[in-house]
């Protein structure tokens, strides 16, 4: 697959073992309800393309199934130079979204994703009054990664980190436009009984 020049002016906070899923493509989906800081505690997807910052905090092993176990490792990479660090290794660009409900948590388990069943209740139930946000994203791997020193205002339980000036790299697709279309297609079939 070919590089191709990537641009915005904003990051979206990700855990790390979330981000190394989306660039294998073991799933296509981004999940979100909101962050303490985010506005009336509420997610906004603020942006349609943004790279992923990775995070470390609020992750557990129980939150992920078995079977992706593995991903603790490689997401853990540069997790050691401290929580002030991050390197973006991946820009995302939605492609679909979805507002998902109680009804929706069963259909939701049948997707391709990491998180087990437990995290899917959390979600659920967290602001239940509230929809879970579902979207799709087409992710790139970075040729080369962008070493990034959080500012204060990077800081806490918000969603987004936003710079004035747009970084600008060359990427390539995680999946090919065949697979993604494939691994789309079968999260719009899973979600379809479920979304109007």
């Amino acid at each position: 697959m070919s590089s191709t020049s990537v641009s915005s002016r904003a990051a979206l906070k990700e855990w790390a073992i979330s981000a190394e899923s989306l660039a294998q493509g073991r799933q296509v989906l981004l999940l979100r309800k909101g962050g303490l800081h985010d506005e009336d505690g509420v997610f906004h997807l603020e942006h349609d393309s943004f790279y992923l910052l990775p995070t470390w905090f609020h992750q557990e092993r129980g939150l992920v199934k078995a079977e992706h176990q593995d991903l603790w490792e490689q997401a853990a990479r540069e997790s050691d130079e401290g929580p002030k660090l991050a390197y973006l290794r991946h820009f995302a660009q939605v492609e679909e979204i979805w507002q998902l409900h109680e009804n929706a948590e069963s259909a939701l388990k049948d997707a391709a994703h990491i998180y087990s069943t437990s995290y899917l209740d959390l979600r659920f139930s967290y602001q239940s009054n509230k929809p879970l946000l579902c979207a799709a994203l087409r992710v790139w791997e970075l040729e080369t990664p962008v070493r990034y020193e959080l500012r204060s205002e990077d800081l806490g339980c918000k969603s987004w980190v936003d710079w004035e000036s747009p970084l600008i790299t060359n990427a390539t697709p995680a999946l090919s436009d065949e697979d993604f279309a494939r691994k789309l297609q079968e999260l719009r079939d899973v979600l379809a009984p479920v979304v109007a």
